[in-house]
């Protein structure tokens, strides 16, 4: 029996040391490694005076042609937009930003995801390796129900986000493979249009506030960034599009440039394809260069 429980226990030894293990050497990868989204970018830099930011989810990294938009306004700008994020990310982003640069102009796309204050991809999954970062840390903490095993489980903050943090991803950065999208500019284009081309429905219902879009627009004023909050464009087989008025409404100052775009110029119904995004830059330039 004892010759048992010595064999159990020099396997979980064995166990847990490999656990710790492998936690500091994809830790280690993950921090030293050359940045292949954009919240590695912004943890990477340092020093530098953006005079725009453009900040959201997919409709800004494929909407905004950044290359285009410095030619137009001579201005130093970046296009940070997630695929699949929220405000609450666009937030952490925003406090990351701020910790080690100086940004003049924040432009922040405000659609749907005014109905959003949870974390979504980049909390849940690109901001772990991270987790040391008191930033990180201190915006992650009251967001998670498995925080503290998050942040004192070997290994479990890989384990969990294995989609998009796991072998393949910390195989990638110890290789230090070049990443789809250039973050420095940050846009990605859409091409053509995707078949079959569906309609998508706005919430019928608006929440009454949001603490997130309210704590950005208190960092924006605490730094002195001019903030400009403006909608991106929707194809005409949108549903529900009266939500827009109900934003427009809780969102003083909001640039409505959801409608009046031919939906040659969509990939699919809420996302703009390479001509339209082009179109859809040269507009926004329009309308907030005075």
């Amino acid at each position: 029996m004892k010759q048992f429980i010595k064999y159990l226990l020099s396997i979980l030894s064995l166990t847990i040391g490999l656990l710790y293990l492998c936690d500091f050497i994809y830790t280690k990868a993950y921090l030293n490694a050359n940045p292949r989204n954009k919240l590695q970018y912004i943890l990477k830099t340092e020093g530098k005076k953006f005079d725009i930011v453009f900040l959201g989810s997919s409709r800004v990294a494929n909407h905004i042609d950044t290359k285009l938009f410095n030619s137009l306004s001579q201005k130093k700008t970046i296009n940070l937009g997630v695929e699949g994020a929220g405000l609450n990310d666009n937030l952490l982003q925003l406090k990351l930003l701020l910790d080690k640069n100086t940004v003049s102009n924040i432009f922040l796309q405000i659609d749907f995801n005014f109905e959003g204050v949870s974390p979504s991809n980049i909390s849940i999954s690109e901001a772990m390796p991270f987790l040391r970062n008191n930033i990180i840390k201190n915006h992650l903490k009251d967001n998670f129900k498995n925080f503290n095993k998050l942040q004192y489980l070997p290994f479990y903050r890989y384990a969990v986000n294995d989609p998009k943090i796991g072998f393949r991803e910390f195989i990638f950065s110890l290789a230090n493979k070049k990443p789809r999208v250039n973050s420095s500019t940050g846009f990605t284009p859409m091409y053509g249009k995707k078949l079959p081309f569906k309609g998508e429905s706005l919430p019928e219902n608006i929440r009454k506030s949001n603490k997130v879009l309210e704590e950005i627009i208190e960092i924006c004023s605490k730094y002195n960034i001019s903030l400009t909050l403006y909608i991106s464009p929707f194809c005409s087989k949108t549903n529900n599009l009266d939500y827009i008025t109900k934003l427009k409404k809780k969102v003083p100052g909001l640039i409505d440039l959801s409608s009046g775009y031919n939906d040659s110029l969509f990939y699919n119904c809420g996302h703009l394809n390479r001509k339209g995004a082009e179109i859809f830059t040269v507009d926004l330039f329009n309308a907030t260069k005075n």
